[in-house]
C-alpha cells in the first residue's frame, strides 16, 4: 500500500513538473510569431481562404478587411522571409486545421534554391506551430544537422537563457488582431521600378519544385489556386520570375494575378522600404483588389449573415487597434498612411501659412486618401498658399474640399458638416449639432498650428481622433 502511495506521489510531481517546465519554456519564448498567428487554430475551421507567401503577403493582405467588406473568411499564413519550402510545410500544418476553397499563394520566391531562412525568421514561423508529426516531418525536411533540428523543435535550447530579457508582453495573451497580417506604418522612396515586357525563361530551383508540391496537394483535395506576384519596385531580374509565374500558372490552369504590371499602387507614397514592402496605405489597394477579384471570380459565399460572432468581433478589435496605432502617430506622414483607409472619414485643415506643400509628397498622400476624386480645391491652395479643408465621407460617399475663403456644409454620415470663419476672421468647422469649433489657431503653448485632422469611424460615426501638428512635426525626420 505504502509503495502505491509512493508511487502515484511520484506520478503527480512528475506531472507537475513537467507542466511547470513547460509554462516556464513558454514565457522563454519569443512570442513574435504568436502574436501573429495564435489565433489560427480557433478559426480555422471556418477559413475558405488561406494566403501563403512571404512577407509581401503578411504585410499587404488583411484578413479581416477582407470580412468586413466582403464576407470572406481568410487567414493570412505568410512570414518574413519565407522561401517556398517554408511555405509548402506551413501550408501543410494549417491544413491540419483547415479545409480551404481557395489558396493564394505569392510567388516571390520561385527562383530561390534556398531551404530554410534566417534564424529570426525562422523562429517567427516555427514557433507557433505546435509539436507534430508535420511540424517533426518539417524540421528535418528543411534542416540536415542535428543542432538545428533540436532548436527548432524544443526550442528551449535557444531561449533558456532570457531571463533578463522578459518583459510583461511575454506575459500578456492575445495577438495583433489581424488573423495573421502585419499592419506596417512608414513612407520612403522606393527604388527605381519601370515595368518592362519579359519573355519567361525556365526555371529550374527549389522554389520551384516545392511550389509543385502546393499545386499538388491543392489538386488532391480540389482547392481552387490563385497564384500571385504582389506589387513592389521588382527589379528585371524579379520581373523575369514574375512573366515565369505565369507561364508555370498557365501549365496547371490556375488563375495569376502579376500586380507589378498594374497601376495599383504608388510607389512613391504606398511603399515602406526602398526595395519591397508596402505601408498600410498601399496594403489597403491590395486587399481591396483582391477581395473584390475572390468575390467575383472564386464563388465564394458571403458568410456575415452566418452567425460568426468571433469575426464580428475580432472585426472590432481590429478597428480598435488600428485607432490605438492611429493615435500614437507623431509625423503627419504616418498619420497620412494611417489614414488611407476607407473604414475611417475625416476632415483635414491645412493653415495656407504652412511649408507643408513644400514637402513634395504631402499633396499626393493627400491625394491618396480618394484615388478616385479630383481635388482642383487642393491643387490650388497648393499654388496659391491659401487655407484648405478637406471633408471626406467614404461610407456615404461624400466628397468636398474648400480653397482659401471658401466655405459651405454638406451632409454626412457621421451629421451635418459646417465649414466657415467666425466674427474674427478665424476658420471654424462644426460636426452634428454641437456648437464647438473644431479648430485651432494654436496649440496651449501659443505655437502656430499647421494641420489638424479630425477622424470619424464608420462603425458608430463618433470621433476617434483629433490631431493637431506644428510645423516641426510634419515629417518623419
Amino acid at each position: 500500500m505504502k509503495r502505491s502511495k509512493a508511487g502515484l506521489w511520484v506520478i503527480v510531481m512528475t506531472v507537475i513538473a513537467i507542466a511547470l517546465f513547460w509554462n516556464v519554456a513558454y514565457y522563454l519564448e519569443n512570442k513574435g510569431a504568436y502574436k501573429m498567428k495564435c489565433d489560427f487554430s480557433e478559426v480555422a475551421e471556418e477559413c475558405d481562404v488561406l494566403f501563403l507567401g512571404t512577407s509581401h503577403m503578411l504585410t499587404e493582405v488583411y484578413p479581416l478587411e477582407l470580412w468586413h467588406d466582403y464576407g470572406i473568411t481568410s487567414y493570412n499564413m505568410a512570414g518574413y522571409a519565407q522561401t517556398m519550402p517554408v511555405t509548402y510545410w506551413t501550408f501543410l500544418y494549417a491544413l491540419e486545421h483547415a479545409n480551404p476553397k481557395v489558396v493564394v499563394v505569392d510567388c516571390y520566391m520561385i527562383e530561390s534554391d534556398e531551404v530554410a531562412i534566417e534564424d529570426g525568421f525562422m523562429h517567427l514561423t516555427m514557433d507557433s506551430i505546435p509539436f507534430s508529426k508535420t511540424k517533426v516531418q518539417a524540421v528535418c525536411d528543411l534542416y540536415d544537422d542535428l543542432d538545428s533540428r533540436i532548436e527548432y523543435l524544443w526550442d528551449f535550447s535557444l531561449y533558456h537563457d532570457r531571463w533578463d530579457e522578459l518583459t510583461w508582453k511575454d506575459f500578456a495573451t492575445g495577438n495583433e488582431n489581424a488573423r495573421g497580417a502585419l499592419f506596417q506604418i512608414g513612407v520612403s522612396d522606393p527604388d527605381p521600378f519601370v515595368w518592362k515586357e519579359m519573355e519567361a525563361e525556365p526555371i529550374d530551383s527549389v522554389g520551384v519544385d516545392y511550389l509543385r508540391k502546393i499545386m499538388e496537394e491543392c489538386r488532391k483535395r480540389d482547392i481552387k489556386v490563385i497564384l500571385t506576384y504582389l506589387p513592389f519596385p521588382a527589379n528585371e531580374s524579379k520581373q523575369k520570375a514574375a512573366a515565369y509565374a505565369a507561364q508555370f500558372a498557365g501549365e496547371y490552369g490556375v488563375d495569376y494575378i502579376n500586380f507589378l504590371q498594374m497601376d495599383l499602387v504608388d510607389y512613391r507614397i504606398d511603399c515602406l522600404d526602398a526595395d519591397s514592402h508596402l505601408n498600410a496605405a498601399g496594403g489597403h489597394k491590395v486587399t481591396s483588389y483582391i477581395g473584390q477579384y475572390l468575390s467575383e471570380n472564386c464563388g465564394l459565399a458571403d458568410r456575415r449573415q452566418d452567425g460568426l460572432q468571433n469575426w464580428d468581433q475580432d472585426y472590432e478589435d481590429y478597428q480598435r487597434y488600428k485607432i490605438e496605432r492611429l493615435r500614437g502617430q507623431e509625423s503627419l506622414q504616418n498619420y497620412l498612411v494611417m489614414m488611407a483607409d476607407k473604414s475611417f472619414s475625416l476632415c483635414l485643415f491645412v493653415d495656407g501659412e504652412s511649408k507643408i506643400w513644400e514637402y513634395e509628397k504631402y499633396a499626393d498622400q493627400v491625394k491618396n486618401l480618394a484615388p478616385e476624386y479630383s481635388f482642383s480645391a487642393l491643387d490650388r491652395a497648393v499654388q496659391q498658399g491659401e487655407d484648405y479643408l478637406l471633408l471626406l465621407d467614404h461610407k456615404n460617399g461624400v466628397f468636398v474640399d474648400f480653397c482659401g475663403d471658401e466655405g459651405g456644409e454638406a451632409k454626412t454620415s457621421f451629421g451635418k458638416v459646417v465649414y466657415t470663419q467666425t466674427d474674427t476672421g478665424e476658420k471654424a468647422l462644426y460636426l452634428g449639432e454641437s456648437d464647438e469649433n473644431l479648430l485651432r489657431d494654436r496649440d496651449e503653448e501659443g505655437r502656430k498650428l499647421t494641420v489638424q485632422t479630425v477622424v470619424i469611424d464608420h462603425e458608430n460615426g463618433e470621433i476617434v481622433d483629433m490631431q493637431r501638428f506644428r510645423e516641426s512635426l510634419l515629417t518623419n525626420k
